[in-house]
């Protein structure tokens, strides 16, 4: 195989984008190396440590203002974005109950290139308020409670649509992403409104799945499911508030009794932050969140009660991301304590989350400490409801715009959900670059 070094492999893209018309040929770059080691994980009745170092790199390469020669007031930017994301060569990373779910679900685990992102985006489509994106693309819906593309991508398509009726925006989406293996179709819109103070967004999908399937109550041969969420968005000079609501309804087929199930779910999470300026370091801010979702009341076998999305934002690379460095919860599950499809003991559903956290500027440095409180909403058997509290403590200096690093030391501390465990604790190290 002929092999192209790295500036004949540029060339030949500016010569590609020049010949198709385009202005600008953009090129970014990240790449983030972590090493860390996780201590007394949780899994059951066993606690193991596990030592990790990974590598999450993403290349993208946008050619920008393509002229459409049949349609003149048209434009079109084409897109591929690759990533990489692998644990190097400490293989025993993705061996990890709790890493390894997580890696299954990418197209290649071992550091291999696979695509992200392949689109092409059409602006004044068929109509100059009309903006449309065809392929795989980066799509997230609000806060990401319900539907985001957690570094896969959805492929589908995207229309939006500028100033509708008095200044309201309007998405109309379909994509179909997978779920492990089996393909699901996502389809919905999401309004906009500006206010006077805030940005209001309104949003309802569908989510089919025709497939065999494994959801909080019982195993599924097909479902349906629905969500209608509302969110609010408020940022001022000191304050900002961003809150989320969502309703969660529609049917699912048992597997092996064919019975129809209804979902009656519902779930929302409230974030806001203060900004101050403190003596010594400057700008500070503090933050709380609090959130919550619905579980399974004892002795339910019929409604599915328990709020659980299957394309929530949950990952980052080869780990958890979300509340809590260790947790990584989302509103609905977390790190992976057993082999239930929301990774708490079996018959436990839904999550009250509280956070309260502080960021301080010193120089080039910041320091941000978080304290995080989880419980469950509810169970099917007698006992606690009490899951975990968490402190991180995080440190990251910038050497540049497009260069930090960091560190982090986290302890999560299991409570009555968990009587036998030991704290668990997560040191890492994390050099990021971007251009």
């Amino acid at each position: 195989m002929k092999r192209y070094s790295a500036p004949a492999l540029l060339a030949a893209l500016a010569l590609l984008a020049s010949a198709a018309g385009a202005t600008k040929l953009d090129l970014s770059a990240d790449l983030e190396i972590k090493a860390g080691n996780y201590s007394h994980l949780i899994y059951g009745a066993n606690q193991n440590s596990q030592p990790f170092f990974s590598e999450n790199a993403r290349l993208g390469f946008v050619i920008k203002d393509i002229r459409l020669e049949k349609t003149p007031q048209s434009t079109m930017d084409v897109g591929i974005i690759l990533q990489s994301i692998g644990p190097s060569t400490s293989s025993g990373t993705i061996g990890s109950p709790q890493l390894g779910a997580i890696a299954a679900r990418l197209p290649n685990s071992q550091g291999s290139p696979f695509i992200r992102e392949a689109y092409v985006k059409i602006y004044k489509f068929l109509n100059p308020n009309i903006t449309a994106t065809f392929g795989r693309q980066n799509f997230s819906l609000g806060q990401g409670i319900t539907l985001a593309s957690d570094d896969l991508g959805f492929p589908g398509g995207l229309l939006e649509i500028n100033n509708v009726f008095q200044g309201i925006k309007t998405d109309l989406f379909f994509f179909r992403p997978l779920a492990v293996t089996r393909p699901v179709k996502v389809y919905g819109a999401s309004a906009f409104y500006p206010g006077n103070e805030g940005l209001w967004q309104v949003y309802h999908f569908w989510q089919q799945d025709d497939n065999a399937g494994q959801d909080i109550l019982f195993k599924t041969i097909s479902k349906t499911k629905k969500f209608t969420g509302l969110r609010y968005v408020l940022t001022q000079k000191q304050l900002s508030f961003d809150g989320e609501a969502v309703i969660q309804r529609g049917t699912a087929k048992e597997d092996g009794t064919g019975d129809i199930h209804n979902y009656e779910a519902h779930a929302f999470m409230l974030k806001g932050s203060w900004a101050q300026h403190v003596s010594i370091f400057g700008r500070s801010k503090v933050r709380l969140g609090y959130g919550r979702s619905s579980g399974n009341l004892p002795g339910n076998t019929d409604t599915d009660k328990a709020f659980f999305p299957d394309f929530g934002r949950k990952y980052d690379g080869i780990e958890r991301s979300g509340y809590g460095e260790i947790a990584g919860a989302s509103l609905y599950d977390m790190m992976k304590t057993s082999d239930t499809a929301n990774g708490l003991p079996h018959g436990v559903s839904g999550l009250n989350i509280i956070n309260i956290g502080v960021d301080l500027p010193y120089k080039k440095l910041l320091l941000s400490a978080d304290l995080y409180k989880f419980r469950a909403t509810q169970t099917t058997a007698a006992g606690s409801l009490q899951i975990a509290s968490e402190v991180d403590l995080k440190a990251s200096y910038a050497l540049g715009d497009n260069l930090h690093l960091t560190a982090v030391y986290a302890v999560l501390t299991p409570l009555g959900l968990y009587p036998d465990a030991v704290q668990t604790k997560l040191v890492y190290g994390a050099v990021s670059a971007r251009f």
